[in-house]
């Protein structure tokens, strides 16, 4: 089960950094400007604890049931499948994306590395992924599915001018989502349900028996 820490800037995007940035040294003290960043911060984490929890269910409901897993993805991998948990939870959908993609991209680099495939381990996701297929590290569906994964990534993480494919206002769009927010939440769930089947396929999991 995930067991996720429940941290979140703010209702409104990154309001604490807000608040920093309309700091002004000559009408108002740093004292008062952190009481009123605290009091904010504590009334909008008990506004939004049933939208969390309802996400918290959301996400084990998806990966349930766990058992200990055996990551080859060394510290990266780790991280990351632990602050992808997290960052469902509270709503941070494009740090979804991009940590599902790390996640998988260490794993298998890890693998090469294990074989002494250093080249490959370090090159791009994509080669990465297509060496992997080559090397029937993963199968043809599920590097079709990382395929999909790679390329939902990429408005996040390369920049197109305007609207041109592959940009993520073009996607926006194409798809009729209302808000960025909901376009990234879209994205989120997809890569989750990738993860998920990388996880199945890829990934050694065991559950500890009880000692007799």
């Amino acid at each position: 089960m995930f067991m996720a820490q429940c941290f979140r800037f703010g209702r409104r995007r990154c309001s604490p950094l807000n608040w920093a940035l309309s700091f002004n040294e000559d009408n108002m003290d740093y004292e008062e400007i952190k009481r009123q960043g605290i009091a904010g911060f504590v009334e909008d984490e008990e506004q939004t604890r049933p939208e969390r929890i309802v996400r918290f269910v959301e996400l084990n409901e998806l990966f349930s049931p766990q058992g200990d897993m055996l990551f080859t993805g060394g510290l990266q991998s780790s991280l990351a499948f632990h602050e992808l948990a997290n960052s469902y939870v509270n709503g941070n959908y494009m740090a979804v994306v991009l940590l599902c993609q790390a996640f998988i991209e260490h794993s298998l680099s890890g693998e090469f590395i294990m074989r002494g495939q250093n080249a490959i381990a370090e090159s791009s996701f994509k080669k990465i992924l297509e060496s992997a297929k080559g090397a029937e590290i993963i199968s043809e569906a599920l590097f079709e599915q990382l395929e999909v994964l790679r390329k939902i990534r990429n408005p996040y993480v390369h920049a197109k001018a305007g609207l041109k494919n592959g940009s993520l206002a073009k996607k926006m769009i194409d798809g009729r989502f209302e808000s960025a927010e909901d376009l990234a939440k879209s994205d989120a769930l997809k890569s989750l349900g990738i993860l998920k089947s990388f996880v199945h396929e890829n990934v050694f999991m065991w559950t500890p028996q009880p000692e007799a």
